[in-house]
């Protein structure tokens, strides 16, 4: 009887170990090679860390621009060689206190005005603090702003305001006036509908938040309000202290409210409740001041007149 047939083995491995052993000897003594399902992963892995970091580092660098601000430069239009000239120049210019003045103001209106990042804000990229060359006709407190491109703005200065003898008195009088003027600034207009009772009476009071500390400012808070013809209160920097005392963060969403348009009923709905009520409460005094209409949200909201002739503040 026959043997069976035997077949030979054979010495020469498969197509899958080749591939197997290739792979082995490609990888590192010891350590598996990544199947392409792990490498998808790890290439997903870092594309995600990567937008992670990307998104990170725009946030540091957003954070980073707005703690820098804006820009402030200081011009001195006077007439070269003048009295004025020189004490501008003495006073504010060599040592920077012109500067120093109007940031010092912005952060105390911006911590009003902006409580969170809710609040919207004006573009404010450079500021200049110029001293005119002429005497303004824009009140007694001498000084104008006016934006001279879109995030540029111009604080022109009187010369009146450093005529006094006192460097601490004209200190004080460039000081008040940068206060002023940066509170007008920022605030909102309605796109020039707001009245100009509401938006001079905005200013006032941010300009006494910026300057929070001086004598000037409790003596102003411990005054009374008064009564207007038995309705209610008069828009003043007095009533929008009380009003933001009853309910912190009024005056911020009364900007707030004045960023697209104006409506008379801005005020209530900062307040959450009728303002001439909570005014009536508070009102301790009757003493009636003269020219006020019978409509008891006309003294709140200011006039039609007012809007009409816009929201531009003599300060």
């Amino acid at each position: 009887m026959e043997a069976p047939l035997l077949v030979p083995v054979s010495t020469v491995p498969a197509a899958s170990s080749c591939v197997d052993i290739i792979t082995a000897d490609a990888a590192p003594s010891g350590r598996p090679a990544p199947s392409s399902s792990s490498s998808v992963s790890t290439q997903s892995i870092v594309l995600r860390l990567a937008a992670v970091i990307t998104v990170a580092c725009a946030s540091l660098s957003a954070q980073h621009e707005a703690a820098k601000g804006f820009a402030v430069a200081v011009a001195n239009d006077a007439p070269r060689g003048s009295a004025v000239a020189r004490r501008f120049d003495l006073l504010f210019v060599s040592n920077g206190r012109a500067e120093r003045a109007l940031l010092h103001a912005s952060r105390g209106v911006e911590r009003a005005l902006f409580p969170d990042p809710s609040f919207p804000r004006r573009q404010v990229r450079r500021v200049t603090v110029r001293m005119s060359g002429h005497n303004l006709t824009a009140g007694a407190v001498g000084a104008t702003v006016h934006a001279a491109a879109p995030g540029e703005y111009v604080v022109s200065l009187s010369p009146g305001l450093v005529a006094s003898t006192s460097a601490g008195s004209a200190a004080d009088a460039v000081a008040a006036a940068l206060r002023r003027a940066v509170a007008l600034m920022w605030l909102w207009d309605g796109r020039g509908a707001a009245p100009a009772r509401v938006t001079e009476s905005m200013v006032e009071y941010l300009a006494s938040v910026a300057a929070a500390g001086d004598g000037a400012e409790a003596e102003a808070a411990a005054i009374p309000l008064s009564a207007e013809d038995g309705h209610g209160c008069s828009m003043s920097a007095r009533l929008l202290r009380h009003l933001e005392a009853r309910r912190e963060g009024f005056v911020a969403r009364l900007n707030r409210a004045m960023k697209d348009r104006w409506s008379d009923a801005a005020v209530d709905a900062a307040l959450g409740a009728p303002a001439r009520l909570a005014c009536a409460a508070a009102t301790t005094t009757t003493t009636p001041l003269a020219g006020q209409d019978d409509d008891p949200t006309a003294a709140l909201a200011g006039s039609a007149s007012d809007a009409a002739r816009g929201s531009s503040v003599a300060m």
